[in-house]
């Protein structure tokens, strides 16, 4: 059942685990139309935090905690978290203006000229069309791991199957577990983290409760099926090496060598296309690298921020 309060109290001692107390405000994106809500802790340099998908903000907990000397604006996109949903998923048709249109639509809704970013998966998408869309906005930017619609990504199994509409109804009534959970992520990659017990059990309590008392599921979850299929993305949807060398922001690809999404071969060839990029591959690490080691990602991105 989708409540905000259990959802927040979940979210709260995530927060509490790594001694973060973030403010919180909404703030409408004027073209996309929707209202969204940033969660912001720190001060210095602004850095804006995209998620991926299915998931939301406070995804980034652990990050934030290890960059206090940094402004850090975590938003949930629209419909995940506690951020509204758009008016309709997004499509092969209307997905590729919103990805060049939100991290500057964001930056605009908070008065911010120009900031850094820390992207994940589908929010690596938006990251990449954003720079090359409004090469201005982002001064430098962290890839962490495979960006969705990256040239030879793979999709794993269970969000194939998302793509059926049947599937989702039965995943919609399914009551989410750690169980669950943890199943998930030792598919996209994080199976030694588990087995090492890295991952926090409070963690994976909230992503439960994202699931639970958010409609993040369900919406990611139409969106989703409108972008994969059985067989994997659509392919009109995979970034072009047009595009990709049309990025001149400063990249890292901070890339889990257990990557379900893509290994090391499309990594290389990704961070050969992004032509101010770098690539550092992360052993025994996964699709949300972060979480398998929260100190060296924190590390790793705070050097290459510093090395303008």
């Amino acid at each position: 059942m989708v409540s905000e309060r259990e959802f927040r109290e979940s979210e709260k001692r995530l927060w509490a685990s790594v001694r973060v107390t973030p403010t919180e405000r909404r703030v409408r994106l004027a073209g996309i139309g929707v209202e969204v809500r940033v969660q912001e802790a720190g001060d210095g340099p602004p850095v804006l935090f995209l998620h991926g998908g299915p998931n939301a903000g406070t995804t980034w907990a652990h990050m934030v905690a290890g960059m206090r000397e940094f402004r850090c604006l975590v938003v949930d996109r629209p419909g995940t978290g506690l951020s509204q949903a758009l008016p309709r998923p997004l499509t092969p048709a209307t997905l590729p203006p919103f990805g060049d249109a939100f991290a500057a639509e964001v930056l605009d809704a908070l008065g911010i000229a120009r900031a850094l970013v820390v992207a994940s998966s589908f929010g690596g998408y938006l990251a990449l069309r954003g720079a090359a869309a409004h090469p201005s906005r982002i001064a430098r930017m962290v890839q962490m791991a495979c960006p969705a619609f990256a040239p030879g990504m793979k999709t794993p199994p269970f969000m194939r199957l998302m793509s059926l509409r049947l599937v989702r109804g039965l995943m919609g009534r399914m009551e989410p577990n750690v169980k669950t959970a943890r199943s998930i992520l030792r598919q996209i990659g994080h199976g030694a983290s588990i087995d090492a017990n890295r991952i926090p059990d409070l963690f994976f309590q909230w992503y439960v409760d994202l699931q639970k008392h958010t409609d993040t599921m369900r919406n990611d979850g139409d969106m989703i099926g409108n972008l994969i299929t059985l067989l994997g993305a659509k392919r009109s949807l995979t970034l072009s090496d047009e595009l990709l060398r049309s990025v001149q922001t400063p990249t890292l690809f901070y890339w889990g060598e257990d990557d379900a999404f893509g290994g090391e071969e499309v990594a290389r060839n990704l961070a050969r296309l992004v032509p101010n990029a770098q690539l550092e591959m992360v052993p025994k690490s996964g699709h949300l690298p972060w979480l398998d080691d929260p100190a060296r990602a924190v590390r790793a991105t705070v050097e290459f921020f510093a090395s303008s």
